[in-house]
Order: structure tokens, then C-alpha cells, then sequence
């Protein structure tokens, strides 16, 4: 009986909660009506045009969301250090890294370039069609898991992460100060960036600037990751 009573409980509780998620929706929908949505998005792409950005998506990252993308290279640096402390083991005996096989190891050096050459693609005209920072970012640290899976001298040396780590957060940081500085606001976009030059790959100010910094924080935060799990790993 006290079973049925609690299943029974556990039932209306689960509806009322989707009644309520329900109705938080219809509230927001109801509020946010088509006049207002266009008005946003004209808004958007009349501040993409005058900044000078072919690609609105980064006009909310770096203008709507620079605090949030700031906040979201912290949150990934905090996983990050949590994962290296869960997974550091001082009294672990370095083993031998099974031998990969002929062509995990060709297939490495092959693609290792390409990869490479393709997440500095995504970060550097990021400003210009998909992409950005962070999935430039990740994909290099792709490069990088498969330079360790399929090599047994490869190691990514955790002095020269950190100073990467550094350089970038600080440089984020600065160039945001910067711009509120001189406009006000936090990563203003105070470098030249003429309409006129919409579309070319040295257009949008500071914004190109923005997106290989979070590159290369993300990808060296997700190069450490990768390789902590592969260690910890091996010494299991």
C-alpha cells in the first residue's frame, strides 16, 4: 500500500512539474512574438554589417555573449584541472605504451597536417562562415589524440599547455578590458573594421583576433584532457 501510495505521488509530482515546464514555455513564446523576433534580428544583422562580421553567429558570440564565452573558457579550464587532479597518480610507473600498428602510424602522419592546417582554417575565418574558436580548437586537439594514440615518444609537454593556457585567458581578458576602456564596453571592437572590407579575411576588427585566442585555449585545455585519460589509462 505505502508503494502504490508513493508511485502514485511520484506521478503527480512528475505531472506537475511538465505542467509547469508546459506553461513556462507558452509564457515565453507568448512574450517573445514574431514582431519582436524580427526586430532582433534585423537589429543583429544591422550590427554584424556595421562591425564589419560577414557571420551574425559571431556578432552574438563575441558582442552578446562575450561574458559567456568568457565564462564558458573558465568553466572548460576548471574541467580541466579537475581531470588532471582526479587522474594524478605521483606513485603510477610510466609502462610501456603498446606498439601501434603500420597504418594507425601512416595514417597519423598524413592526417596530422591536414587537421592541423584545417582547425587553424576554422579558427582564423571564423569571422567569415562557420566556425570559430572553439571548434578550431577541438579539432586540433583531434590532431593531437591522434599523434598520441599512434605514437609512443609523442607527448605533450604540460610546461609548454600551461604557458599556452596562460597567454590565451590573459590575452582575452586584456583585449576585452581594452575595448571597455575606450568604447565602454567589454571586448569592444576597437581596431578598424570598414564596412567596405566586409567579407575579406582582414575585416572585423578585433574579432579574428577573439577567435584564435579561444582557439588556442581550447585546443591546448582539450590536448590536456585527452592525454591525462590516455595516461591514466595505461597505467591502469
Amino acid at each position: 500500500m505505502n508503494l502504490k501510495r508513493k508511485l502514485a505521488l511520484s506521478d503527480i509530482s512528475g505531472f506537475a512539474l511538465a505542467s509547469v515546464l508546459v506553461l513556462t514555455i507558452f509564457n515565453v513564446i507568448l512574450q517573445n512574438s514574431l514582431l519582436t523576433q524580427n526586430s532582433a534580428g534585423n537589429a543583429l544583422l544591422a550590427l554584424s554589417s556595421h562591425e564589419g562580421v560577414a557571420n551574425a553567429v559571431t556578432t552574438v558570440v563575441v558582442y552578446f555573449r562575450g561574458f559567456d564565452t568568457l565564462g564558458e573558457i573558465a568553466v572548460l579550464f576548471i574541467a580541466s584541472l579537475g581531470i588532471g587532479l582526479i587522474l594524478e597518480n605521483p606513485h603510477a610507473k610510466q609502462g610501456k605504451k603498446e606498439e601501434s600498428n603500420f597504418m594507425l602510424k601512416t595514417a597519423a602522419k598524413l592526417l596530422f597536417p591536414i587537421i592541423l592546417l584545417f582547425g587553424i582554417y576554422i579558427m582564423v575565418y571564423g569571422h567569415l562562415s562557420p566556425g570559430g574558436g572553439f571548434q578550431g580548437g577541438v579539432i586540433i586537439a583531434s590532431g593531437v589524440l591522434l599523434l598520441l594514440i599512434s605514437s609512443n615518444n609523442f607527448h605533450m609537454p604540460h610546461k609548454l599547455i600551461a604557458i599556452l593556457e596562460t597567454f590565451a585567458g590573459i590575452s582575452y581578458v586584456f583585449i576585452g578590458l581594452i575595448g571597455l576602456l575606450l568604447l565602454d564596453t567589454f571586448l569592444g571592437n576597437f581596431l578598424p573594421h570598414d564596412i567596405s572590407q566586409m567579407g575579406m579575411l582582414f575585416s572585423g576588427g578585433i574579432i579574428p583576433i577573439i577567435y584564435i585566442i579561444v582557439g588556442i585555449k581550447v585546443g591546448s585545455e582539450m590536448s590536456f584532457i585527452v592525454q591525462n585519460l590516455l595516461q591514466r589509462g595505461e597505467h591502469d
